[in-house]
């Protein structure tokens, strides 16, 4: 009895291990929803997402000239990219370099920038640029280049400053300039600008026969900062402080600037000159050359402007300019958004220039007002 008790358990339990094998695992219990208000969880293979990018352009202040049209272009881009949808742009203007380091230093400090596009006010934003460059914020110059941190730059983005003082050298070379002649620079200010455009303009005195002495006997007033009544002041003190002989021998005059250009036909116009001073200028047979584009020398070589140039134009043996478009701020902006997709970028974006003058002023569009008929 004991013996088949045994035997009928035995088979019991050999029954239930092959029916425990035929057996399906249960569905494990599904996850609770999550509450109404709680976030969907992120797939495990998403990517975070990418931090917003602002980009911060940084120009100098002005509502007149050159700078204030940079400025404008700024704005117009900045707005047309933002409008887009696709990155935030911000134009930041200051009023002197002082203003413009603090600005940089408090985006450094604040993080209020991912990437940076500026037109440094002067060279005493050196330190201030290094700074930046050592942060990490990627960073295009515009026009005023700091050659110390060049290198560390998404791009240099210029027109050729270099081009404008060859061209003007060309100009004048092809007008008659002879080695050792009378010139008088009136440049801009103490940034690389007015540095490449003298160097330009004595690189091609160099190639056609000039010497050192000779370029170092080169006449320059002191600095205009781009101002046209300080450019109005200069050339009036020049001609104070020169004898008639002198004035009669200077011949070519090289601007940095259609606004220190305007300066000296104001000058010209005006009663502050001596008539003896004035009929010495107007003898000599000037060549002024100029640059930038401003729409008032066009209305000039046009001979449409309200105030009426005529005569002061017909007292110059030549005049024109060489173009130097402060739209390039756009190029600049664009660098950097073809950065920040990850498009090659050129480091040293140099932009071309074309003379100006009466024959073909028709085929080019100046800046700012024309102060014309």
């Amino acid at each position: 009895m004991k013996k088949s008790l045994a035997i009928i358990l035995a088979l019991v339990m050999i029954a239930a291990v092959f029916a425990g094998c035929g057996q399906t695992a249960a569905p494990a219990a599904p996850a609770a929803a999550p509450a109404d208000n709680a976030p969907a969880a992120a797939p495990a293979d998403a990517a975070p997402a990418a931090a917003p990018v602002k980009l911060a352009v940084l120009v100098p202040n002005a509502d007149h000239g050159w700078t204030g049209a940079v400025s404008s272009y700024a704005q117009e881009h900045a707005k047309k990219l933002t409008d887009e949808g696709k990155y935030t742009v911000t134009v930041i203007t200051s009023t002197d370099a002082a203003n413009q380091i603090q600005q940089v230093e408090d985006l450094i400090e604040n993080k209020t920038a991912t990437h940076v596009v500026i037109l440094p006010q002067d060279n005493t934003l050196e330190a201030t640029m290094k700074k930046l460059a050592a942060s990490g914020i990627p960073f295009t110059m515009f026009d005023r280049v700091i050659d110390s941190v060049a290198g560390d730059a998404v791009a240099a983005v210029k027109g050729d400053n270099n081009g404008i003082g060859a061209e003007t050298a060309k100009r004048f070379i092809a007008n008659g300039m002879k080695p050792g002649d009378k010139i008088l620079i009136i440049p801009g200010d103490n940034s690389s600008v007015p540095t490449m455009r003298n160097d330009g303009f004595f690189g091609v005195l160099k190639e056609n026969g000039w010497s050192d002495d000779q370029i170092k006997a080169i006449e320059s007033t002191d600095y205009t900062g781009w101002s046209r009544s300080k450019g109005h002041e200069l050339f009036v003190n020049w001609l104070d402080s020169n004898t008639v002989d002198d004035i009669k021998a200077t011949k070519w005059i090289f601007t940095h600037d259609d606004e220190i250009a305007m300066g000296i036909l104001e000058a010209l116009k005006s009663d502050e000159i001596s008539a003896e001073k004035k009929d010495a200028f107007y003898a000599a047979g000037v060549n002024l050359g100029t640059s930038s584009g401003l729409n008032e020398i066009y209305s000039v070589l046009k001979g449409i402007h309200q105030k009426d140039y005529s005569a002061e134009v017909a007292g110059l043996a030549d005049l024109f300019s060489v173009t130097y478009d402060p739209a390039m701020i756009k190029d600049a902006i664009n660098d950097m958004v073809d950065f920040i997709e990850g498009k090659e970028v050129p480091k040293d974006h140099v932009i071309p220039v074309s003379v100006v003058d009466a024959s073909n002023v028709d085929q080019f569009q100046g800046f700012g007002d024309p102060v014309s008929k």
